[in-house]
């Protein structure tokens, strides 16, 4: 795969949320990044049915809708059995059972990470200032 390097200036506290989400996920930044995008702006055949209808729906929705998804989180209850998950990992092979619900987290993070994009994609075509934490 050929890899073209970019340099793009993001606001420096959407950068330290990268940060930590890396170290939470145990990944380099920049592979976060690019999988970030991957699930961002996936070829269309990529995604699931039911995925793309949801993130339709986001067309529809009015600037303050759209706001809160794109401030929307992963429930803290998933995020720390997602962590509980990467840390197990780390340190022993996981089970059948961890190692498939610790994919089913992963889903549900991409699944955020679609619908944030896609809310974030929509208030920029409208012209709207991005919620920024």
């Amino acid at each position: 795969m050929t890899v073209t390097s970019v340099t793009v200036q993001i606001p420096q506290p959407l950068y330290h949320r990268l940060e930590r989400a890396a170290v939470r996920l145990q990944k380099p930044l920049e592979d976060l990044l690019t999988e970030t995008l991957q699930a961002a702006l996936p070829p269309a055949d990529e995604i699931s049915a039911s995925i793309q209808a949801e993130i339709a729906t986001l067309d529809g929705l009015d600037d303050a809708k759209l706001r809160d998804v794109a401030e929307s989180e992963m429930a803290l209850r998933d995020q720390q059995a997602l962590d509980r998950l990467l840390d197990l990992q780390s340190m022993r092979p996981l089970t059948d059972d961890e190692a498939g619900h610790l994919e089913e987290l992963r889903a549900d993070y991409g699944r955020v990470l679609l619908r944030k994009a896609r809310a974030f994609a929509l208030l920029a075509e409208r012209g709207q200032p991005l919620p920024i934490e």
